[in-house]
């Protein structure tokens, strides 16, 4: 599996592209990259766009949905919670911001996922878990080595739980499933900044 990383003019926030087997690709989280070229190398390279994950509802890592729907076709998958806020501008939080039109997701092809499910895409092993705490509908997925954290961990930083509808203590708990997730190695891939390797969980800015 190759990972492509693309950086969202909007706060900075990461899109990851995941190139799977049998020219499928995934996408984790989309935001407002420039999504031509990536368009123009799927079809110079005879891939097919198969979902979009989103590891959280918040604008940054979601604004983009619609609009790459519009061009391809292809199946959201995000936690149940996720689907609920991101559909309402107030818990996308894009109803706040400035940077960015005010939106509320309207794509309809949507697989919610819970805690603890698999998948299997492209012929790798999704694992999704349930991490709420940075926001109610947060998720990390974990897909072979790789790690895919959103907001939930951070390269260096601790994860924001000053919004509205942040909760500590379940942050708290999600913290306790994570240490269960990761292994040394393991290469994290965090909704801001640069991936980094995991080297032990007393490293984290948790």
């Amino acid at each position: 599996m190759k990972v492509h990383h693309y950086v969202n003019p909007h706060r900075h926030s990461n899109s990851y592209v995941l190139e799977l087997a049998e020219g499928i690709v995934v996408l984790v989280d989309l935001g407002d990259f420039n999504t031509k070229p990536f368009l123009d190398w799927m079809q110079e390279n005879g891939k097919r766009l198969s979902h979009v994950i989103l590891t959280h509802e918040h604008a940054d890592h979601c604004c983009g949905v619609d609009a790459l729907g519009a061009q391809v076709s292809f199946q959201l998958i995000c936690s149940a919670k996720c689907e609920v806020n991101i559909r309402n501008s107030r818990q996308n939080f894009s109803f706040y911001l400035e940077e960015i039109p005010t939106f509320e997701v309207d794509y309809q092809d949507v697989l919610i996922v819970r805690d603890g499910e698999t998948l299997v895409i492209g012929g790798y092993e999704f694992y999704f878990t349930e991490t709420p705490g940075h926001s109610p509908g947060s998720i990390c997925i974990k897909v072979e080595d790789f790690v895919f954290t959103g907001d939930t961990v951070l390269n260096g930083v601790k994860s924001p739980l000053s919004f509205p509808h942040s909760n500590r203590e379940a942050y708290q708990l999600s913290v306790q499933k994570i240490q269960g997730i990761l292994t040394d190695g393991m290469t994290i891939f965090p909704g801001h900044d640069s991936s980094f390797e995991f080297k032990g969980f007393e490293e984290l800015a948790v």
